[in-house]
């Protein structure tokens, strides 16, 4: 079995731009990744991280945790992150729990068996995961979450500023006369869903607008979930005029269900999604709502990562990205 030396030697390039390679950076053109690639086969190579463990107490690997790869937005995360790791010669292994605490757990016992560097988690908040993932910390691996924060342990959070976009959608409809305003969320107490709770109470509460709870329907994080929770809240004998979704797949799911009962989207619902993720541009109609940096929460989240493995030691560090409203054909002013 051929080394990286071997590797390096018979495509002609350095260990490093090997390693690169391995890791998937797009700094290696491709015609040097065909000739790496061809000395690998003819060497046999396969990467020990075993063995590099033993070496640098190491492994190299890091874990991207999360609900759902189905939501473009996760998808966009996970491509940044595993661009910014393989800059660092650091993989990614992403593992999804859809949603489920003890898959959760159970993922995160598997990566630690696995000798993993780091965990970077985008899940579900409860006080079980919570406190796993500061248990993870404290016993040295590598934390950053992407949405929820942990306190007591040294884990770096990175995130939008949730609240403000959400606050940013509200006033939108409500600046456009809407009163009856239906909100389809995640779990409300989760610290994303919950943070664009707060919003929607507040900009209600400041228009002097009563808060019904019917109006209110806390469903899954997916399109089926928007489409389900759209024709509960369209049963109502007073439906809302608008409706805000806490991501735009359920957004684009209240859409659905409005063309399956020939509701006009706007001129009989206004709907306003959050994430602006690509789909939302190509909607019927094209869907108004909040853009996240998606890719830059990726590189921002893995660079965390890096840091902290890094500089193990050094304080736990935030960081807060600004979003923005993006209006497009899928609201209207009220009539």
């Amino acid at each position: 079995m051929g080394t990286i030396y071997d590797v390096a030697r018979l495509a002609g390039v350095s260990t490093a731009t090997v390693s690169r390679y391995l890791n998937g950076s797009p700094r290696v053109r491709p015609e040097t990744a065909e000739r790496i690639r061809q000395a690998i086969d003819q060497t046999g190579f396969v990467l020990n991280t075993a063995a590099r463990s033993l070496t640098t107490k190491r492994t190299g690997l890091i874990g991207f945790v999360t609900s759902d790869l189905m939501n473009p937005f996760t998808t966009e995360l996970a491509h940044a992150m595993t661009l910014q790791a393989g800059e660092a010669g650091l993989s990614l292994l992403t593992a999804v729990t859809f949603g489920d605490q003890d898959t959760f757990l159970t993922t995160i016992t598997e990566l630690r068996r696995h000798q993993v560097d780091g965990v970077i988690a985008t899940p579900p908040e409860t006080p079980a995961i919570v406190e796993a993932l500061r248990g993870l910390a404290r016993g040295g691996v590598a934390v950053v979450t992407i949405g929820i924060s942990v306190d007591d342990a040294p884990v770096d959070f990175a995130s939008v500023d949730t609240y403000h976009g959400g606050r940013l959608a509200v006033e939108h409809l409500t600046g456009l006369g809407h009163r009856r305003i239906g909100l389809i969320t995640g779990a409300p107490e989760g610290e994303v869903a919950g943070s664009r709770y707060r919003a929607y109470h507040d900009v209600l509460t400041e228009a002097d607008i009563t808060i019904d709870p019917s109006l209110i329907v806390a469903t899954t994080l997916d399109r089926e979930g928007g489409s389900i929770a759209a024709a509960r809240l369209l049963d109502l004998e007073q439906p809302p005029t608008a409706i805000f979704a806490v991501n735009d797949v359920m957004a684009l799911g209240v859409i659905q269900q409005c063309h399956s009962r020939g509701i006009r989207v706007p001129q009989d619902l206004s709907v306003v999604g959050f994430d602006d993720i690509a789909m939302a541009s190509h909607s019927a109609p094209p869907l108004t709502t909040v853009a996240q940096p998606r890719s830059e929460l990726g590189r921002a989240a893995a660079t965390l990562m890096i840091e902290r493995l890094a500089r193990p030691d050094t304080e736990p560090r935030q960081i807060r990205m600004d979003c923005s409203l993006v209006p497009r054909s899928s609201t209207a002013p009220l009539d």
